[in-house]
């Protein structure tokens, strides 16, 4: 995605304040750090014991607290246990430093990618996908800098062995070329970063950026040889069929719509909230899971919308802005978040790439929502229904999550300016620009129970679990897409977004626009998730 100018110089001063801050010794341990994709306690420590000396032989004098200096600074962040990783402008920043500086250069940059290489040898072979996947990443990341032709014959291979439907796959492989756009650039592999690029928006859904970016590959053919490798060239009108079958058969379902409105009191002292039902209804289809057990997708249809909170609201995080515009292309998402029934008919399905806990949620109950599920967990349930169904079903992009919430109002809550415990399971004891308080529940709560949806006709919307999204966790929507598709990285490890607020949370963490990010290994009782999927033939316009 593009970056702004404003974040580009927004890192540079980050990358300043840390050299006056700490000075040259811990800033040239910085530049050295730069070269991995992501850091580890162990690899920094050995990064500082072996790289004591410029290329003259001169000490560096970098003192051994300026390992944990580094990690706990902000140029670094934390994104799983013991894992950290520097945003891939602030890599280019230290490295370009590290190679225009007559101490270092680029016979530096030669040893350091040397060393990463022969660091994770060993892991390239683990029985540990997670580990075997960051060691094959750190090796195409050292070999862009030294042996660029040999990396991007290695990724190009990757991305040709790949299938349509091996979408996250995809998108990471094509973010990580994207983060080592610069040293491919220099070796003259640009088409293979402009293919990438067209591959990452082509798995997302965005078919007509897709088909711009391919335009622009120097080739007339249906494919392109990057590297000796022959990488195809998708025809977007035909592929379009192929990864989006047809809407199935739609029913009708009417549902109660709360909105909470401010009337005066009797006689006219003051005023005071009340509830007011209005009549919805839209369409609908099942899935058929076995066993009697079905779940229900809402049609949501296209459009444009404000997502975030506009800088005239105070006092509200600066992670839900920039307010800006984003456009839907219509879908449908789950009618509730996915329940333990629900989940448990899935799980039975063939294992696709992880094992799901059958039973993982400490709040028993059939209609209960499922939680304690780890974001991987929430892919591989929707990898099995996928398989199962042949329908492409997936996670919600969080603009996407954020749009079907808020249902066409523009308020704190869908329901209004503020929520009250009769309208969903949150800690009530608190409140949110009112008075309204009650009990809280302390617990999830059966789906659908409180028995009012939004303008969309989605229920729990707000509160009983935290939802995964498909995006990773950015600190603010400064470069986000404008497109409605999920926001994603090349790393696996980066934090996640959840959406909703929980049983537990104050009603301000429940809000439609409010944000939080949590580690992909993340598994606590307050977080579920509900299930999306689009369609090619969608009656659903936007407007």
């Amino acid at each position: 995605m593009p970056i702004s100018e404003a974040t580009s110089e927004i890192l540079s001063q980050k990358v300043l304040s840390f050299r006056q801050r700490f000075g040259e010794p811990h800033f040239y341990l910085a530049c050295h750090a730069a070269l991995p994709l992501a850091l580890t306690p162990d690899l920094l420590y050995r990064l500082w014991a072996n790289f004591q000396r410029d290329i003259h032989g001169e000490v560096l004098q970098v003192p051994w607290i300026a390992v944990a200096d580094l990690l706990l600074s902000s140029l670094c962040q934390e994104v799983t246990y013991e894992i950290y990783e520097m945003d891939a402008i602030v890599r280019n920043i230290l490295l370009n430093e590290l190679k225009n500086t007559n101490r270092f250069g680029t016979e530096r940059i030669s040893e350091l990618a040397n060393f990463l290489l022969d660091y994770v040898r060993e892991n390239l072979t683990s029985p540990d996908i997670e580990r075997r996947d960051l060691a094959q990443a750190q090796r195409w990341a050292a070999l862009a800098y030294t042996q660029p032709q040999e990396s991007a014959r290695d990724l190009a291979t990757k991305l040709a062995e790949l299938s349509l439907d091996e979408k996250i796959e995809r998108v990471r492989l094509s973010s990580l070329i994207e983060t080592l756009a610069e040293p491919l650039i220099e070796a003259e592999l640009e088409p293979l970063v402009i293919y990438a690029q067209a591959m990452s928006y082509f798995a997302r859904g965005n078919l007509t950026r897709a088909a711009t970016i391919f335009a622009a590959l120097p080739t007339e053919t249906a494919a392109i040889e990057i590297a000796g490798v022959r990488l195809p060239i998708p025809d977007i009108q035909k592929v379009a069929e192929q990864i989006l079958p047809p809407v199935p058969p739609l029913q009708i379902v009417e549902f109660n719509i709360a909105q909470l409105v401010q009337e005066p009191r009797r006689f006219g002292i003051g005023r005071r909230w009340v509830v007011r039902s209005q009549h919805g209804q839209t369409q609908y289809f099942t899935e058929n899971l076995g066993e009697g057990i079905g779940m229900e997708l809402v049609s949501i249809p296209g459009n444009h919308f404000w997502m975030g909170t506009s800088e005239l609201v105070k006092n509200l995080p600066a992670q839900e802005r920039p307010h800006h515009q984003v456009t839907i292309t219509p879908f449908f998402i789950g009618k509730y978040p996915v329940t333990q029934q629900q989940w448990q008919a899935v799980a039975t399905l063939e294992k696709i790439r992880f094992d799901m806990n059958l039973d993982p949620s400490r709040f028993k109950g059939a209609n209960r929502p499922v939680e304690g599920v780890l974001w991987r967990e929430a892919v591989e349930f929707c990898d099995r229904l996928r398989q199962h169904t042949g329908k492409p079903y997936r996670l919600p992009s969080e603009a996407e999550w954020e749009y079907a919430c808020r249902g066409g109002t523009t308020s704190a809550f869908c329901f209004g300016e503020t929520i009250m415990p009769t309208l969903a399971c949150y800690d009530g004891t608190e409140k949110y620009g009112s008075r309204l308080t009650g009990r809280s529940q302390k617990a999830t709560t059966d789906v659908g129970s409180f028995g009012v949806a939004n303008r969309f006709g989605l229920y729990d919307i707000h509160g009983n679990l935290w939802e995964w999204c498909m995006d990773h966790w950015h600190e603010n929507y400064e470069g986000a897409p404008t497109d409605g598709t999920a926001w994603v990285t090349n790393d696996k490890y980066q934090y996640r977004v959840l959406r909703g607020g929980s049983w537990i949370d104050e009603p301000k963490y429940c809000r439609s626009a409010c944000r939080n990010g949590v580690a992909p290994t993340n598994k606590i009782l307050t977080i579920g998730f509900r299930i999306a999927v689009s369609f090619v033939n969608s009656s659903n316009s936007i407007e």
